[in-house]
């Protein structure tokens, strides 16, 4: 398939923007293609027009693929038959596939997910794999695909405009060394029309956050789906608290593992002003065994001495809860799916999601562990049609991204039991001094 490269001169099909000829002069050393950026770039255009020219030189099989595909007309298709007819190439253009009449190269078209399932029939023995709109692409869909594409010298190159930083594709092939990373944007497109020179500038006149999401390929800072601001996020990082005096609270919170592969995590959230708090810790584990995680969680709140200490109560994690009440009196539990606070909260998960959004957007959270903001980057929220928000399940996040998000789970319900519990406290010390039959004023 790498057959090799020298050109004096490129042919006329491949008169693409010049940042992209590294595509065609190093196909050689990469196995990876990663062409990334906004609006009229030339992104999709150029990597098909490399397409059909190595589709002439060596009879190769090709697969233009994107997360889901109802028609073909949701596909590449258009732009390959656009171009077959302006350069009058020998292709025969069918329905649902393009075949050259003299290499014997074909090109199909396919959606990876169908009926909710990954779909890898006719990948098999592909030599070049075009993933278009590779920001749609979720991790499990990827964690199946490449793979198998494992003919040897085989391609697979991804053109997209990244929607989110957590993206599943940039996050993994981004730093990889055996991937050809490239950012292009319309001004450093020649083919750029002016149509479309004047429309980003407009834009850029009128909203400079969708400017940087649609024209410069900067991921968006705040989409619909996803529910924190990356902005927020990133502010949260380095908050710093003016010097006053507050009580010092701790609260210790912790996040069971509900299925395989996920983990329990234990977090530490401290007082650091009179409105302010900051993530201190966090402790994991994986062991399945019920008694390692009560003797994790006793040995935990003998450390950490936190004035709050609510647990994961849903599922298997009740059980835990139960034990852990008997030695630990004042331990409170955690029901995801049980009522909220807010009328606009469909179960109490999404509440406790919505109040660590409060604390984040108000800057009265600092999270200095980037795995968790990593984490919170990817929460997702819906609404049901009476117009309650609903924050995707974990089962779902895993599918998508790989991993259960337990860190930001854990976080999540400390700051609910700030928010809902910590009259508990006073009641406590309270009755401490009623006991004890303390009197403030001798």
């Amino acid at each position: 398939m790498k057959s090799e490269i020298k050109m004096i001169e490129l042919p006329e099909i491949l008169d693409i923007p010049e940042k992209l000829i590294p595509v065609i002069t190093k196909i050689n050393e990469y196995n990876y293609f990663l062409i990334e950026g906004g609006r009229g770039g030339g992104k999709s255009q150029s990597i098909a027009r490399i397409i059909l020219w190595l589709s002439e030189k060596k009879k190769v099989r090709v697969c233009c693929g994107r997360e889901t595909q109802a028609t073909i007309s949701d596909s590449v298709y258009k732009i390959f038959n656009d171009l077959i007819s302006d350069y009058n190439l020998n292709f025969t253009v069918k329905s649902n596939k393009i075949i050259h009449n003299t290499s014997g190269s074909s090109i199909i078209f396919k959606g990876f997910r169908e009926q909710g399932r990954v779909n890898i029939k006719g990948l098999e023995g592909v030599d070049i794999l075009w993933i278009d709109e590779a920001q749609a692409i979720t991790k499990s869909t990827l964690d199946v695909i490449i793979p198998t594409i494992r003919k040897k010298n085989s391609l697979v190159m991804f053109t997209m405009n990244r929607l989110v930083r957590k993206d599943p594709v940039y996050s993994e092939f981004v730093s990889r060394d055996d991937c050809l990373h490239i950012k292009i944007n319309y001004y450093e497109n020649k083919h750029c029309p002016q149509k479309l020179i004047d429309e980003a500038n407009r834009c850029k006149a009128r909203n400079i956050l969708d400017y940087e999401y649609i024209w410069e390929g900067n991921p968006q800072d705040k989409t619909n789906d996803y529910l924190f601001s990356a902005i927020k996020l990133d502010k949260a990082k380095n908050l710093k608290f003016k010097e006053e005096n507050y009580r010092k609270i701790r609260c210790m919170s912790v996040d069971l593992a509900g299925n395989g592969g996920d983990l329990c995590v234990a977090s530490l959230i401290e007082a650091k002003s009179i409105s302010g708090w900051a993530l201190e810790k966090q402790e994991h584990w994986s062991e399945p065994d019920t008694d390692v995680t009560k003797g994790r969680i006793i040995n935990l709140y003998s450390l950490w001495k936190p004035e709050l200490l609510i647990l994961d109560a849903d599922g298997l994690g009740y059980s835990i809860y139960v034990s852990i009440k008997n030695v630990i009196n004042n331990a409170i539990k955690f029901n995801g799916a049980g009522s909220s606070n807010r009328p606009n909260a469909l179960n109490r998960r999404a509440d406790g999601y919505l109040t660590l959004k409060e604390f984040i957007d108000n800057e009265w959270l600092k999270i200095s562990s980037d795995f968790t903001i990593s984490q919170l980057e990817y929460i997702k929220k819906s609404y049901k049609p009476n117009g309650q928000i609903f924050i995707q399940s974990k089962k779902d996040m895993k599918s998508e991204q790989g991993e259960s998000p337990d860190f930001a789970d854990s976080l999540m319900m400390g700051i609910y039991a700030i928010n809902y519990y910590s009259y508990l406290i006073d009641e406590r010390e309270e009755t401490i001094m009623l006991e004890s039959n303390f009197d403030p004023y001798t």
